[in-house]
């Protein structure tokens, strides 16, 4: 009695495929695919198979397109490709071997939440560069999203990123498969170009716009354009607006979100025009000092293993919203305790005095027209305001005091997560002799004068701390504005502290 399973048997560990592949072990399971860590017993190595649902494979015409585009694939040859070994059908279950990555794929590491700022650019150059390969090989991926990009270590222990299935997305969709509309790809309507959602034959520029959405959710923790459908979702690409990337997320350069509304662009000649171009423009951004340690962990995963890792980064800006809110929590636990009767003391402050330290949401430099272009380090704001005295939002050094003559001043504020009557701003300040004005008001203005009028004001401030006395101002943004940076020529902050 032969040996051989059924061809239309379930899948199961011990599976042998076309002869040669073991399954092993089931790693994950979508609407197109399921992925098994194999074996591959001619080459005795560990293997990525993935094996096609069996209504993508129903009829042969399918399969001769399936097999040219994974032949397509097998040619690329380049550090962020999942190498492509071997496809082929049994059955009804059409299948590709790969090179089987140990790490996680982007969706698993957005799960967590946005990326560091540094981490973002890296990947997403990483991922142009793997299109940029792909595309002179005339191959257009088509079906660039989280999950088909990898997260790995390479062996000198940098973080690698992978990009898998080229060519998939093409041999389903001429199948009669609208992959997009039906969700038979789930989630994969949130990253289509317009002109994939309007029927138009996809080429490089689609895939480009496609690494802007992911690139967006990188950097805000979720896709510019979501609906109820994905059928809705789809057609927000057409029709909607993304929001500035930089009102979802503080600290965002403005030349990294020029980059990715750049790439979002619903005319493709109006995005970059080759993923070559685009790397290079990622690589150029300034994104500061890294903030982060790597994505996946430095100790070697299970074999196959794809389980999340939890990235140990930095303490920053939610350390110092955590640090709020637990002061609150214990404001609240100790009146409650000692009823309405008592007066507690005040959260943060360390005094009687009814003072609270208020959580800030997000931290902006000032750098108004028309004298100025609208940021000034922009990209090292959130420094000020991380609870960490040891890093600093610092301005640029000009050739003399009061900025060179070239601006009225230059400022920094804060955005609070509600309207508040406003006690104290404290400024910790490794600058001297500097000279400043604070400015409360209901919402961040774009000019000095839709500020109002100043609260607070002090001159040739000599001490490490200034405090401003507010007065109670009401409000949900407030201003620190310089007009002298002190003999220094420029001027820093290490803390901004409101209290109300």
């Amino acid at each position: 009695m032969s040996s051989v399973p059924d061809a239309d048997a379930p899948l199961a560990p011990g599976r042998l495929l076309a002869g040669r592949y073991r399954l092993d072990r089931l790693i994950a399971r979508g609407g197109m695919a399921e992925v098994w860590e194999g074996h591959d017993s001619v080459l005795a190595r560990p293997v990525a198979i993935k094996i096609l649902h069996s209504h993508l494979a129903a009829d042969a015409d399918f399969q001769e397109r399936f097999r040219r585009e994974a032949i397509a694939a097998a040619k690329l040859s380049h550090p962020n490709v999942v190498s492509t070994y071997d496809a082929g059908t049994e059955g009804d279950r059409s299948f590709i071997v790969m090179e089987l990555i140990r790490g996680e794929t982007l969706r698993q590491t957005l799960g967590r939440g946005p990326l560091p700022i540094a981490q973002a650019v890296d990947v997403a150059a990483q991922v142009a560069s793997a299109l940029d390969h792909a595309h002179q090989a005339n191959l257009v991926h088509r079906d660039v999203k989280p999950g088909n990009i990898l997260i790995c270590e390479d062996p000198a222990g940098d973080e690698r990123v992978k990009v898998a299935d080229f060519g998939i997305a093409k041999a389903a969709a001429g199948a009669g498969q609208d992959l997009t509309l039906t969700g038979a790809i789930v989630g994969t309507a949130k990253y289509l170009a317009p002109e994939q959602v309007e029927g138009r034959e996809p080429d490089p520029r689609s895939d480009l716009y496609a690494l802007g959405v992911v690139l967006y959710e990188m950097l805000c923790g979720a896709p510019p354009f979501a609906a109820d459908t994905e059928l809705a979702t789809a057609l927000l690409h057409v029709r909607g607006e993304a929001e500035s990337p930089r009102r979802r997320r503080a600290g965002i350069p403005r030349p990294l979100e020029d980059l990715t509304m750049r790439a979002l662009a619903k005319d493709p000649g109006q995005r970059f025009q080759t993923a070559s171009e685009m790397e290079d423009a990622l690589r150029a951004v300034d994104v500061g000092a890294d903030d982060a340690e790597p994505l996946v962990r430095r100790d070697p995963t299970p074999a196959g293993g794809v389980a999340p890792v939890l990235p140990r980064r930095k303490a920053g800006v939610p350390l110092a919203l955590l640090g709020a809110v637990v002061l609150v929590a214990m404001g609240v636990a100790f009146w409650l305790f000692h009823g309405t009767g008592s007066t507690p003391r005040a959260a943060g402050t360390g005094s009687s005095s009814g003072q609270q330290a208020l959580a800030i949401a997000a931290t902006h430099s000032f750098d108004p027209p028309p004298k100025g272009d609208g940021s000034e380090k922009e990209d090292q704001a959130a420094l000020a305001t991380d609870g960490n005295p040891a890093t600093a939002w610092s301005t640029s050094r000009y050739n003399s005091r009061a900025w060179g003559g070239l601006k009225d001043g230059l400022g920094i504020y804060v955005e609070l997560s509600a309207s508040h009557s406003l006690d104290r701003l404290v400024v910790t300040s490794a600058s001297r002799g500097w000279t400043g004005e604070v400015f409360v008001a209901s919402r961040a203005a774009n000019t000095l004068a839709g500020w109002g009028q100043p609260v607070a004001h002090q001159a040739n401030v000599s001490s490490e701390k200034a405090t401003f006395e507010l007065g109670g101002a009401k409000g949900k943004a407030v201003l620190l504005w310089i007009t002298d940076p002190g003999p220094d020529q420029r001027f820093q902050v290490s803390e901004l502290n409101v209290s109300g």
